[in-house]
């Protein structure tokens, strides 16, 4: 057994950190339409933001702001970084979020449609009673990052880098760990109907009830014939 191994076993699975305090954000500005366009919001708060699309490009920054009940037909920020900030009450069914950096961000109460969120760099990211449709994180990645009473319908992390990472009461309707190198990531919470590339879930902890639901899995990629 390795000395990562043996310590994880020692030490119980290691959850999910966040320094970040909402408190902090204290009494924020209220922003306007120009300033949402311009590339570098911080310090401000919206409330009832409701538009066909958001654009944010490579390089511009969301940092330090609250935003509550946002609509959007689609949210476009490749490449862009969102920093100690919180969304609450968000409706939008097409997320692009490839290649950006997200830290100490709180997501809640929203929903997603597909979330592009492939080659992207996570810290700090909770999401708490959130619906997602499908979440491509493939190659992202992840550390301290959390699922709170969310469903997902399907979250890809194909060769993602995962650690401290942790699903607490969330359905995951398929996973794909293809290719992963997790650390610390946390199943036990979660209720999951299907998983693929059982190979890449070393380093993650499950529950019993998952396990029996793998065994058949599990037992054709170690060669086991299981006949009545």
């Amino acid at each position: 057994m390795s000395a990562a191994a043996r310590s994880r076993k020692t030490l119980g699975t290691q959850q999910p950190s966040f320094d970040f305090d909402e408190s902090a954000l204290g009494s924020l500005e209220p922003g306007d339409e120009a300033t949402l366009d311009a590339g570098r919001l911080d310090g401000v708060a919206y409330a009832a933001i409701e538009r066909d699309s958001w654009e944010l490009g490579a390089g511009d920054t969301v940092e330090a702001c609250r935003f509550e009940g946002m609509v959007l037909g689609t949210w476009t920020l490749r490449g862009a970084r969102v920093i100690e900030s919180v969304f609450s009450g968000a409706n939008v069914p097409a997320v692009s979020a490839a290649r950006g950096g997200w830290r100490d961000v709180e997501l809640r109460d929203s929903r997603f449609g597909s979330v592009e969120a492939y080659d992207g760099e996570w810290r700090g990211i909770r999401f708490v009673r959130c619906k997602l449709g499908y979440v491509n994180l493939r190659a992202a990645e992840l550390l301290d990052v959390a699922f709170e009473d969310c469903s997902i319908d399907e979250i890809d992390l194909m060769d993602a880098s995962a650690r401290r990472v942790a699903f607490a009461s969330t359905r995951i309707g398929a996973l794909n760990a293809s290719g992963a190198r997790l650390a610390d990531v946390d199943l036990r919470g979660a209720d999951v109907g299907q998983v693929i590339g059982l190979d890449g879930l070393r380093g993650a902890t499950i529950s019993p009830d998952l396990l029996q639901l793998m065994a058949p899995a599990l037992a054709e990629l170690a060669g086991i014939v299981v006949e009545p």
